[in-house]
């Protein structure tokens, strides 16, 4: 099994982190990088369009941990008094 697809340019800086994440949680499965291209190969049998579906969710939970990252610390400081 083969899944290739495009990456938007505005999420290539969460992939790495999200390819660790998808690897945990399919971990019968490669992912490879290739500019805004990623390939996701594997010996299961299984749907395409979920597996896409997960990676995309490991991409946008990335995206939103990291975005949302610096207001956390700032919360918690504000709580902690730090």
């Amino acid at each position: 099994m083969l899944l290739n697809f495009e990456i938007a340019p505005e999420l290539a800086p969460y992939v790495a982190d999200a390819v660790v994440r998808f690897r945990y949680l399919n971990p019968g499965m490669d992912v490879m990088i290739s500019g805004a291209t990623a390939v996701i190969a594997g010996n299961e049998v299984v749907d395409i369009r979920d597996l896409e579906q997960q990676f995309m969710f490991c991409l946008y939970r990335q995206k939103i941990y990291s975005e949302t990252l610096p207001l956390r610390r700032a919360l918690v400081a504000g709580v902690t008094g730090r």
